[in-house]
């Protein structure tokens, strides 16, 4: 009879199994960190809408990594009823999600959000929204997919940074909303609006053409003067967001499941298997 080896099948047999729960572990870790994340961040910005308290927003995305208050113009009336601009403090958060892109809101001083936009900096954030009635999917749809009547637009050309954004209100089909488009160095595809400062009727409809819209802010029935804000308020205030240095989820977490694999199975595997045995 032929001598079988069972002590070898074991310790085969064990490997096997670690290696099985360690690759179960690393896609799961995978899944949370990027598909699974776009989902709930998907989930999360549809469930938001003007005037919801930021409690509400905490409890969708957790804390903010910052805030910081800026000064913004709102219409109103003096008492013979005339209309008059007035200035508010509204404090600005900012959250980072992950490395696919930013949610920032606009609240007063009830900690009412009254604006909130959305910025892809990834391919993997790419969520389907409605402008008004129309379809558009953020860092893949071009400016041009919208109608061309709209408020003039806002745009900027520094030394550093750039953006442009551009007002669409569709009254009441859209609930009396205003919806604010655009591109913002913050984000991702980013083109920017070279030569801005004197376009031509044909050279902006040459640019909305070409460029690909990565932030939409969100305003509601409030009255506030969107050109104390634009265009850089479209997104996050790139100046703060970009000293925070992001590694990518999943990367951490495969880098830290194979490490422990590693350990686990030097423990495991008879000592003659080991790298840097003499036995």
């Amino acid at each position: 009879m032929p001598v079988l080896d069972t002590k070898l099948n074991v310790w085969t047999l064990a490997a096997v199994l670690t290696a099985l729960y360690t690759l179960a572990g690393i896609l799961k870790g995978w899944w949370r960190a990027s598909l699974g994340k776009r989902r709930t961040i998907i989930k999360g910005y549809r469930r938001l809408a003007p005037f919801v308290r930021h409690e509400y927003v905490k409890a969708l995305f957790g804390e903010p990594a910052w805030a910081h208050k800026q000064t913004a113009g709102v219409y109103d009336v003096d008492e013979q009823q005339r209309p008059v601009q007035k200035h508010t403090e509204l404090t600005v958060r900012t959250w980072p999600l992950g490395t696919m892109g930013f949610l920032v809101t606009w609240c007063n001083e009830d900690d009412e959000v009254l604006m909130y936009g959305l910025t892809t900096c990834s391919r993997l954030l790419r969520p389907a929204l409605y402008v008004g009635e129309n379809k558009v999917r953020l860092g893949r749809t071009r400016l041009s997919a919208l109608p061309p009547h709209f408020d003039r637009p806002w745009a900027m050309v520094g030394a550093r940074r750039f953006s442009y954004a551009e007002e669409h209100f569709f009254g009441n089909p859209g609930g009396y909303q205003t919806w604010v488009v655009g591109v913002n160095d913050a984000g991702a595809p980013a083109e920017p609006p070279v030569g801005c400062d004197s376009w031509e009727p044909g050279e902006l409809a040459a640019y909305r053409e070409r460029a690909v819209i990565n932030s939409v802010l969100v305003s509601g029935s409030v009255p506030i003067d969107l050109s104390t804000v634009l265009p850089y308020g479209i997104a996050p205030d790139y100046d703060r967001v970009r000293l925070l240095k992001l590694r990518s989820p999943a990367r951490i977490h495969l880098s830290a499941r194979w490490g422990a694999a590693v350990t686990s199975a030097r423990s495991v595997l008879p000592r003659r298997w080991r790298r840097g045995s003499t036995e």
